[in-house]
Order: structure tokens, then sequence, then C-alpha cells
């Protein structure tokens, strides 16, 4: 006797929604002809993406966050255990924080290897990185994942190394170029920065470059490293490092959508 959606899958399996409408103020609306589930994903300031199905068809907008709506939840698959490198090391430069810094990228087994390329919140590398490919754009607009994941589920450093590790922030970056000595140099054949710290201790970063579509851009002659900081004025934008043979900058966000594929060196907190 309720009427509501049935949604079958690939494997014939099948699941219910019931048509609960929605509440606003302290009325119950279209209860037995429209289900209105939400989803996790903030669309704007003020809108959240749901799913909302009637009789014709079921399709996903978004929707004022004050509304009540029902939520149907899923079970995720379960994370992989975190992988570091056997090799890792944070290294202790003598910054004012404190904070110390990996000596290797995310994904890389050494500190001249390039390791991976991630756009920015999502944590598996891909063939291709554009809008069309990326997780947090949909329907023509760019998903509001947070001002700063550092240490959120859309962390790649945290989320492949766990413990205190995560994807610098963008004062963290500051305080690199601010506090450090920079040096343009050839490790093993790989050229990158080095930034050497009030200590005397270093790092070594790859000059590894950029994924736009399936092409690398500036590997060998430019690093872009993402910061866990978005741009709060251009939300399709986030912070990054940026270096080459002359100087090393930390906010040089202008060129460096989320869907591009940067490297990330993560920061240990303690």
């Amino acid at each position: 006797g309720v009427y509501g959606g049935k949604f079958t899958g690939p494997n014939g399996n099948s699941i219910f929604l019931p048509a609960e409408g929605s509440r606003w103020v302290g009325d119950l609306g279209n209860a037995g002809r429209w289900g209105n589930y939400w989803s996790s994903a903030p669309s704007g300031s003020y809108y959240a993406y749901y799913l909302y199905f009637s009789s014709g068809y079921a399709n996903r907008s978004g929707n004022y966050r004050c509304i009540g709506q029902s939520v149907r939840p899923v079970i995720t698959p379960k994370k992989e255990e975190t992988t570091t490198p056997a090799v890792l090391e944070a290294i202790d430069l003598g910054l004012p924080s404190g904070t110390k810094w990996a000596n290797m990228n995310v994904g890389a087994e050494s500190p001249e290897d390039y390791g991976g390329y991630y756009a920015w919140g999502e944590t598996e590398e891909k063939d291709w990185y554009d809008e069309s490919t990326y997780a947090y754009y949909q329907n023509d607009s760019w998903i509001n994942i947070g001002a700063d994941i550092a240490s959120t589920e859309y962390d790649v450093a945290h989320v492949k190394w766990g413990g205190d590790w995560q994807m610098p922030t963008r004062e963290q970056q500051a305080e690199l170029t601010d506090n450090c000595s920079y040096e343009w140099t050839n490790v093993n054949g790989v050229y990158g920065g080095k930034f050497t710290g009030p200590n005397g201790n270093s790092i070594f970063l790859p000059a590894e470059g950029s994924r736009w579509d399936d092409t690398f851009y500036g590997e060998g002659h430019y690093g872009y490293y993402w910061s866990s900081t978005q741009n709060p004025d251009y939300t399709y934008y986030a912070y990054n490092l940026n270096f080459n043979s002359g100087n090393a900058y930390w906010d040089s966000y202008y060129y460096y959508r989320r869907d591009r594929g940067n490297p990330v060196r993560p920061v240990h907190r303690k």
C-alpha cells in the first residue's frame, strides 16, 4: 500500500525506496508522490545534492539543506590498508612550527622517484585528467568537499600512509619556502628542488610536472605540488607549491584547477 521507487541492479537484486516526500516548516509535502533522499555531498554553501523520483523518472539535483528529507544508507567497501614505503622518513627542517616533511612523494619508493599524480581530493591515479573524470565535478558544477582537506577522506597522503601523515596546508607550504633556502639540483639524473632548513637538513622534491588529459606537462622542468587548501574565491582552484630552475613559490594557484593531476609531498603532524 506504499508507493515508491524500485531500483534494480545489474545482478537482478533490487531495493525499494518509499515516496516519503519532504518536510518544510511544519508541513509534510508530496508524501506518496515524490521520493526525496539526501546524499552526503554539499552543493555550494546552502544546498546539498539529493536523489528525487516520482512516477515518471529518477534524477539528482540540489536542495536547501534545511529541508527535512529521507536518508537511505549504503555500506562502502572497506578501505585498503595503508602502505608506507620502507624508506619513508619525517625530516625535521628546523621550521618554526615544528612541522616535519616526508622525504618522498606519495606513491614513490625513493626521494627522487616521481610517485603518483592525483587530482585534488582524489586518492587514486587515472589515465585521463579533466572535468569528465573528476569525482567532484558533476552536473556542470564543482562540488565543494571542504576548504581544507588535510587528514580527511579526500587527503591522499592520509589515506595512503595513515597515522599522522597528511597533505601540507597552504600555510605549511609558505613556511617551507619562507624559511628554507632553495636550490635547483639533480639527484641521480632527476631534476628538482632542494629545500634546506635552518638546521641544515634538507628535502628534495623532483620536478614531476603535472598531468592534464593524458599528457605530461613540465616534467623535468617544473614542480607543482598540491596543498590541502582550496582557494576561497575560486573554488575550482586549489593552492600549490610551484618551483622551477629559478625560484619557488607557495601560492601560484591560477593555473591549477582541482581536476589536474599533481604530485603530493606529505607532512607529519607531530
